[in-house]
């Protein structure tokens, strides 16, 4: 049985990540890409002339959380975007004014201008590498601001770059209307958490009504008007591929001295085919905002209408059924299952070590296997025991996994009828082929002891038809996620949060029922018991009134206590509760071997096993983990590794280094 509050638990994580991650309504997005630069602000003064001319002052305050040197100011300054959806003139260009830019730099608030190297892409200065300054990706309206800080510290902590450059030409006049469509950048380094750029227009008479704005290329912002000369821009949280683009219209009489080539006469631009294309792109704006949100709220609604349902396929699926027996402790063995068995229905479907040194435990207290210790230091935990095979004892009621025990011990190990605890430890590194064996002997007795452990029936099949309709109901997030993906296609919205949350929901949520284990009535009812005998061996010294049994029944109990385990504490118990006479007078095997010598406590033979199993066991994956360490190591001299390709060589991006 699992809690499907994990499951739950996991898809509500996600939304508290889109709560709180960022993110808007529109773009259900967010740049998830950890960043070593951080842009705290980037503020933008820009002043257009009468002649239409754009003079821009900005502000750049990064934060810098790895060490770099350089920094790049790609200016761009052609007229219209990529695939201009209006009518545009090709003599109407732009020109970048290569006598009205400065540069200034400062670190920690400290003007550190004079210690930095300013190259220029239309000098054909070389950067710190020796290449020429170029915009990237190249372009022949671009110009590149070139800024070397090594000389000042480097680039690392806070670091302001402000520049000023003059676009010539930047303003369009049309038959009725003056345009301002410009875009200031389109990449950046990181994130830019807050933004504002202040448009400074000639001073006028006309009524505040004549000016028109409009912000674009983000999620949010706002566009302000105040006055009639002056338009405040303000954004936030500037997501990496988003940018900075707004179109003004003014009357025509604020550039007078509008250049020849930047005049277009067109009938298809004016005043009235620009706001009504801008109301075009207002009402798509409108429609992927709303369509956003309904995807967005889809895949909340969908998250919790999911937890709904992954709670009801918990309760009819996966939570166990409720057992007659409702006691505390049991104080006797549930069932007739061996260790192992009993392991895999207790721990749902798993076998661990444990089960092997209860096996062989088992053995010894049935006498199919005696111990001899003549000759050793008993009270020393490096003890070196012999343990024989009692040949006349009748192997055929043993089950299958006991078997392979016998065969594995004494026949691949000792090679006869007696194994020593130091043939055990010392065989998987006697080499790899030795390792191997060992290793494949582990493995079949965790695949035999599963077997067994399936043929009690203690769990429901995995066919059982109400588990294949629980699987219907992931497509439900799944039909979100392909919404999410086509609305994103057609209508270029941003939904990947959306998309990522209902898809997740889907897969955890097929996981989960692909995964459900549970316990027939039957299993479930002796599961019970024999948690409630683990919890008895736990705490039996505590019970006055219990009569403490004979040391032949808590070798039979300790047994179940190692796969348990809690044989520790069993024996810590029974040191006090258990006489010493009672080890002399019984016909014990693992716990009264060797009581008469001196510093002899209950249970050694029993820690000795498990200590020498597991001494075994990381013998074996030492040599085999060497083995593969050389064979993928080559002729390198080193190991590990191994596989695929070593090309070797730097890669990276961005335009600061």
């Amino acid at each position: 049985m699992k809690n499907p509050r994990v499951v739950i638990g996991a898809v509500f994580f996600i939304l508290y990540a889109f709560f709180y991650l960022g993110g808007s309504l529109e773009s259900c997005g967010t740049d998830l890409v950890s960043s070593s630069v951080t842009i705290d602000r980037f503020d933008a003064d820009i002043v257009i002339d009468s002649n239409g001319d754009m003079t821009v002052v900005e502000t750049w305050d990064i934060n810098y959380l790895s060490d770099m040197n350089v920094r790049f100011r790609d200016i761009e300054y052609k007229k219209y975007g990529d695939d201009y959806p209006l009518y545009a003139s090709s003599a109407n260009r732009a020109s970048f004014d290569e006598t009205a830019v400065s540069v200034k730099v400062f670190k920690d608030s400290v003007d550190r201008t004079g210690q930095v190297r300013v190259g220029y892409s239309w000098e054909n200065d070389r950067d710190e590498l020796g290449y020429l300054i170029t915009c990237d990706p190249y372009s022949t309206t671009c110009e590149s601001i070139f800024t070397d800080v090594s000389d000042a510290g480097g680039l690392s902590g806070l670091v302001r770059f402000e520049y000023t450059y003059k676009i010539i030409g930047a303003v369009t006049e049309y038959s009725d209307i003056s345009e301002l469509n410009w875009r200031l950048f389109e990449y950046v380094e990181g994130k830019v958490k807050n933004s504002e750029v202040t448009i400074h227009l000639p001073a006028n008479a006309h009524p505040d009504s004549d000016i028109l704005a409009w912000g674009h290329g983000l999620s949010q912002g706002t566009v302000e008007m105040v006055g009639n000369n002056q338009i405040n821009l303000k954004m936030s949280n500037i997501a990496k591929g988003e940018y900075i683009e707004f179109r003004i219209l003014a009357p025509t009489d604020l550039f007078p001295g509008v250049d020849a080539i930047n005049t277009v006469i067109h009938p298809d631009m004016n005043r009235s085919a620009l706001v009504e294309y801008e109301q075009r792109l207002a009402d798509q704006t409108n429609l992927r905002i709303t369509v956003a949100q309904i995807v967005f709220y889809g895949s909340i609604a969908v998250l919790i209408v999911m937890a709904g349902i992954t709670y009801s396929v918990y309760r009819r699926l996966d939570k166990e059924y409720t057992p007659a027996f409702q006691g505390d402790y049991y104080r006797d063995l549930p069932s007739d299952a061996t260790p192992a068995e009993m392991s895999y229905l207790f721990y749902m479907k798993k076998i661990n070590d444990e089960d092997l040194t209860a096996t062989l435990l088992d053995l010894i207290r049935r006498k199919f296997v005696a111990i001899d210790y003549e000759g050793q230091d008993l009270t020393s935990k490096n003890a070196d025991f012999t343990l024989r095979r009692i040949p006349d004892a009748d192997t055929r009621a043993l089950k299958d996994h006991e078997k392979l025990v016998l065969t594995w011990f004494f026949d691949m190990i000792g090679g006869g009828n007696t194994v020593t605890t130091e043939q055990i430890e010392k065989y998987g590194k006697k080499g790899y082929t030795y390792a191997e064996k060992f290793e494949e002997k582990a493995r079949e007795f965790v695949r035999v002891a599963k077997h067994l452990g399936e043929l009690r029936g203690g769990f429901e099949s995995n066919a059982d038809p109400s588990r294949r309709k629980a699987f219907v109901f992931a497509v439900i997030p799944a039909g979100m996620a392909i919404i999410g993906l086509l609305t994103a296609g057609i209508l270029a919205i941003n939904n990947t949060l959306s998309i990522i949350l209902s898809a997740l929901i889907a897969i955890t949520y097929v996981i989960y029922v692909s995964t459900i284990q549970r316990r027939t009535v039957a299993g479930n009812e002796e599961y019970v018991k024999w948690k409630a005998f683990k919890n008895f061996l736990e705490n039996f010294g505590n019970m006055k009134d219990y009569p403490i049994p004979g040391v032949i029944v808590w070798e039979h109990y300790l047994v179940y206590a190692t796969s348990l385990k809690c044989a520790d504490k069993v024996m810590e118990q029974l040191k006090v509760r258990l006489p010493q006479t009672a080890l002399e007078d019984s016909e014990g095997t693992f716990m009264t071997s060797g009581y008469r010598h001196t510093g002899f406590y209950y249970g050694f033979m029993f820690g000795r096993f498990q200590r020498s199993i597991s001494v075994a066991r990381s013998n074996v994956r030492q040599t085999i983990v060497a083995h593969n360490q050389s064979k993928a190591g080559g002729f390198g001299r080193g190991g590990g590794f191994g596989g695929g390709s070593s090309f070797g060589g730097g890669g990276g991006g961005g335009r600061s280094r």
